[in-house]
């Protein structure tokens, strides 16, 4: 029996419209209910998953900026975190600056960026959704080297593929740190009014040494006294494959990449299809 199910949020329990629907939230609201421990896994940080995690029931626990943090939804405290060390930061901050590549740095409360592009625009649009609020400092290093060691991750991000490839292949030379780049081009579809624009870009994911979804999910579930074979995990991205590899029973999403798909045990249905909820409805309900 599965007492534990990570979710992944955007691409996965979202629709392609960042809206999480009236089913999908019923049932994960009836699977909490029935005992079952609902943990929301995402790249975002703490307070951008808060209220998804109200919103489906998943009252116990959280686990955000791609297994940085876990978060004790009771008590609103950080019970682990293992961040990157400040002067890793600026390393890999100067790095970008000298080749003029964006980057965008998660602390454990905001995400500090040089102006909005890329991601960080997707996020600034998705402020008019207080579910998806990620507050955004425009800020450079001087702010950077006045805060304390809460550095979460970084993400890079570059329209040019070639220049992306050449500085992914630099920032592995560093060392205590994790690169994840992601193998497609990124699409995100913005409103401006009546307009609707397109961007696209590369991006990468770094992290502290040895640290993913899987290995927070891990962690949690070890210290509730659930087994690996008791745990459901669904992604669609590069940063789910750790966790839909290990987890008992691993299910990738149709909209997923194919790099994501290979690991899984099962193909859910798209988030356009509420296949997060036919899952659920299928191995818990």
């Amino acid at each position: 029996m599965y007492k534990f199910v990570a979710i992944d949020i955007d691409g996965t329990l979202l629709n392609s419209k960042s809206e999480l629907t009236e089913r999908t939230k019923s049932v994960l609201k009836q699977a909490s209910d029935k005992g079952i421990y609902i943990v929301l896994t995402s790249g975002r940080m703490t307070s951008s998953v808060q209220n998804f995690c109200r919103e489906v029931g998943a009252n116990e626990f959280l686990i955000a900026e791609n297994g940085a943090s876990i978060f004790d939804l009771k008590r609103q405290e950080i019970i682990y975190k293992k961040y990157i060390p400040k002067e890793i930061v600026l390393k890999v901050l100067d790095l970008c600056i000298e080749n003029n590549i964006y980057y965008m740095i998660y602390t454990d409360k905001e995400l500090i960026v040089k102006d909005l592009k890329h991601m960080a625009l997707f996020f600034y649009k998705q402020n008019y959704n207080p579910n998806a609020r990620i507050e955004t400092h425009l800020a450079g290093r001087e702010y950077i080297e006045t805060l304390n060691d809460n550095f979460a991750k970084i993400m890079i991000c570059d329209e040019d593929r070639i220049i992306y490839n050449s500085i992914v292949n630099k920032l592995k030379g560093i060392s205590d740190i994790d690169v994840t780049p992601v193998p497609h081009i990124s699409t995100k579809r913005l409103t401006f009014g009546t307009e609707e624009k397109i961007i696209e870009y590369s991006y990468a994911d770094i992290s502290s040494r040895d640290t993913n979804k899987w290995s927070a999910i891990e962690r949690l579930a070890n210290q509730l006294g659930i087994s690996n074979d008791e745990i459901i995990a669904i992604g669609d991205n590069i940063n789910d494959i750790e966790m839909i590899r290990n987890a008992g029973l691993g299910i990738a999403m149709e909209n997923g990449s194919p790099n994501v798909r290979e690991f899984a045990d099962e193909i859910a249905p798209s988030n356009d299809d509420d296949g997060v909820a036919k899952i659920i409805e299928k191995y818990i309900l």
